[in-house]
């Protein structure tokens, strides 16, 4: 074949295959009208029946991985009856929703397809009335309602589907068009489903009898605490990527657009529920779990597991679930965390049999640090910015559970940082572990202002940090120059 005739053979093959998808598309133009939206709605690829399975399916996951569900008296049940108050207005009403608080100190809230609902203790605890709570509540269920994870998961699979028809000169391999990962349904909404599910959740805000400008107090506040973190951070991340903000990018203005398109004026009033809402969020967890583990300067400590070690000057780190995570010295990056492994299992079969099992180690040995017997061993691995090295170390606690560095460096590593990292895990010590429930943790208070206090004096019961009366201010939603009211309620931390 000559080729020019390849030539013609190709753009023929992607004409018919263009037309064939265009032909597909059409046939699926026709799916439904959604009626929270009154439009129509590509989710040709999954069916309500689909978004349940999926939602039932991941829930668990989400709930692992994610700290689990945070108990703290009858919380749980509060939020699911603010979230319940507000879907009974959606327009699903055979979806049974499924509200979920995490134990995480990360201030972030989504939604999975079919009614599976989350928020954050960390969350809770930044937000100072109930009517700012249903206002992330209610714009999650607009996501469930719109069937925005639907329309996402469909348009991917359709995309996937083009891209295998237009490159390919036969079917082969169309089985793996649709296999479409779990991360599509928490990453980022496109600003148009932004919009729709802040429109819906506005509507159902007022349905349901709150003030719906607990929204833009809500995201006001949030904005505050995304400039906290990213000074705190020291990296120069930009606010907007903190967790809420990161995935639900929002602004005021679009919040007042919103409250247009949903014809809800936002002086019309409405329940905000401060006082109680304070009430019951006195005494939750602030900060890390630490059960989950404690940063102490520049020692990180976890009690339930009874170890501790400390992390080079100059590096930074901090908990994310039951991992710590390490930035430095320079370069390197480490995770640190624990794993159960079989009683009388070596750490070095450990590491080439269980953790690293078919991956290609070099330089694996046993060892011991400060008397308890592990392993290291070596992974080379390939980055566009060229060879990297992940060494890989893990320590038995005790019979059945070890500790595991996992550190990733430039290859080759400067001397300095190789030295400060072999300190590090040198640095390793045991201790008898503490039950979680007897692990000292601090925690919001709810505090009456009295006559004569003001912010200054009241963040001095804060833990001690440079940073303290901006935080005492963040958390209680107070500006620059604003004062306290005496008689109102404000959020310490205490322990």
């Amino acid at each position: 074949m000559t080729p020019q005739s390849r030539f013609r053979r190709g753009v023929l093959h992607r004409l018919a295959a263009a037309g064939l998808l265009l032909a597909l598309m059409a046939g699926l133009e026709g799916c439904s009208v959604n009626p929270a939206t009154g439009q129509q709605s590509f989710t040709a690829f999954m069916s309500p029946a689909d978004e349940q399975r999926v939602g039932k399916q991941q829930d668990p996951l989400i709930r692992e991985q994610l700290g689990g569900r945070y108990d703290h008296g009858p919380l749980g049940d509060y939020v699911t009856r603010v979230g319940e108050a507000l879907a009974a207005h959606a327009e699903l009403p055979d979806l049974n929703f499924t509200f979920t608080v995490l134990n995480t100190p990360d201030v972030n809230a989504f939604a999975l397809p079919g009614g599976y609902i989350y928020v954050t203790r960390g969350l809770v605890a930044l937000a100072d009335s109930e009517a700012q709570l249903a206002g992330v509540l209610a714009h999650e269920i607009g996501h469930v309602t719109a069937r925005h994870a639907a329309q996402r998961y469909s348009w991917a699979s359709i995309a996937q589907f083009g891209e295998l028809l237009l490159r390919s000169s036969d079917l082969k391999g169309l089985g793996d068009a649709f296999g479409i990962g779990g991360q599509l349904f928490l990453s980022g909404y496109s600003r148009e489903q932004e919009f729709e599910a802040d429109t819906l959740g506005i509507r159902y805000l007022a349905k349901a009898g709150y003030d719906p400008r607990g929204v833009p107090q809500f995201l006001a506040k949030l904005r505050e605490h995304a400039k906290l973190e990213a000074a705190r951070s020291g990296t120069g991340q930009d606010p907007d990527q903190f967790q809420l903000l990161g995935t639900h990018p929002r602004t005021i203005d679009r919040v007042d657009r919103a409250m247009e398109a949903a014809r809800v004026a936002p002086d019309q009033g409405g329940r905000v529920g401060t006082e109680a809402y304070l009430r019951r969020i006195d005494g939750i967890l602030h900060g890390p779990d630490p059960a989950k583990g404690e940063i102490r300067g520049t020692t990180f400590i976890k009690h339930v597991d009874g170890y501790r070690f400390s992390i080079p000057e100059g590096a930074r780190m901090r908990l994310v679930n039951d991992r710590l995570l390490i930035q430095g010295p320079g370069p390197a990056q480490a995770t640190v965390d624990t794993a159960p492994i079989t009683v009388g299992l070596a750490p070095d079969r450990y590491i080439s049999g269980v953790w690293a099992a078919r991956t290609p180690l070099s330089g694996l040995e046993p060892l011991t640090i400060n008397g308890l017997p592990a392993a290291t061993a070596a992974v080379d691995i390939r980055t566009d910015k060229g060879t990297a090295s992940l060494r890989l170390i893990a320590a038995r606690l005790r019979a059945d559970r070890v500790v595991r560095f996992a550190i990733l460096m430039p290859h080759p590593a400067p001397a300095s940082v190789s030295v400060a990292l072999r300190r590090m895990t040198y640095s390793l010590e045991t201790f008898s572990p503490g039950a979680p429930g007897t692990l000292a943790a601090p925690r919001l208070a709810v505090h009456r202002v009295q006559p004569g206090e003001t912010a200054a004096s009241l963040a001095r019961r804060l833990p001690d940090r440079p940073d303290r009366e901006r935080e005492f201010r963040v958390l209680n939603g107070l500006g620059p120059a604003e004062e306290p009211s005496a008689g109102t309620l404000v959020k310490l931390i205490s322990g």
